[in-house]
């Protein structure tokens, strides 16, 4: 029967809020959402994005309109797959925030919400989020850049020489699963490693650490899009230099 059906969806429902409430231990609060008339509902979203900066003549007043808007969708989207997991009302340096600044919206995760730590393979328990973010993201034209970042503590094994390598390879990893599993042309999605060397916080201090860690996916303004190479046409790249074989020596 319906109901039936509606009680097996609310089980795996509550299953996945389960599992990724045991994953983040008490990192964050996981509120399930109320049934009403046999239906999950979500709760109102009402906030603004964090404005950074100086941000006129570089984005139109109706783009960031729009990114406003975007960002209360995705937090829906986050909240209706997720059961309230990354909710950024109130802010906490442990939860998902969405900032404007010149290059447009940015969507700031935290580390623990996709990796472990010194890992770049996304954890399977958090995928709910990279889908909700996959759904809005899909709908819209501007070009996506997902860049990574860690904190300063060095990395060196035979994956990870550097934090380079750590921060770029976990931003290569958010855009597969994206192209893998929502319809983004890969051609409006980039990835990109910053290392230790864009911080958003002392690195002095475990909390500020924390904070460095994370993963940017960052929506970009039209002005900042026009920066990107064009869709379907690669940069022309100078011929390799021809050097001599070494049997051609000496004829």
């Amino acid at each position: 029967t319906l109901y039936a059906m509606s009680r097996v969806d609310e089980q795996k429902m509550g299953s996945a809020v389960e599992s990724l409430q045991r994953a983040l231990g008490s990192l964050i609060p996981v509120q399930i959402s109320q049934r009403e008339s046999g239906a999950f509902t979500n709760r109102t979203v009402s906030f603004n994005p964090t404005i950074i900066g100086n941000v006129e003549g570089q984005i139109k007043t109706s783009e960031v309109e729009s990114f406003q808007k975007l960002s209360e969708e995705i937090q829906r989207e986050v909240e209706k797959l997720t059961g309230g997991v990354g909710k950024s009302n109130p802010p906490s340096d442990s939860q998902i925030k969405y900032l404007i600044d010149k290059r447009g919206l940015v969507i700031r995760v935290p580390e623990a919400f996709f990796f472990k730590s010194g890992e770049a393979s996304i954890r399977q328990e958090f995928t709910p989020i990279l889908n909700a973010l996959g759904k809005s993201l899909e709908k819209i034209p501007n070009h996506i850049r997902i860049e990574g970042h860690t904190d300063s503590i060095p990395i060196n094994n035979y994956q990870f020489p550097s934090n380079w390598e750590l921060s770029t390879t976990r931003a290569t990893s958010i855009v597969r699963y994206l192209l893998a599993h929502h319809s983004i042309p890969p051609g409006k999605i980039s990835a990109t490693g910053y290392g230790e060397f864009r911080p958003i916080a002392p690195n002095k201090t475990p909390e500020g650490r924390m904070q460095n860690r994370r993963v940017d996916v960052v929506v970009l303004s039209t002005k900042e899009g026009e920066t990107e190479p064009p869709e379907g046409k690669a940069p022309m790249i100078p011929p390799a230099v021809q050097f001599p074989r070494p049997t051609d020596v000496g004829r």
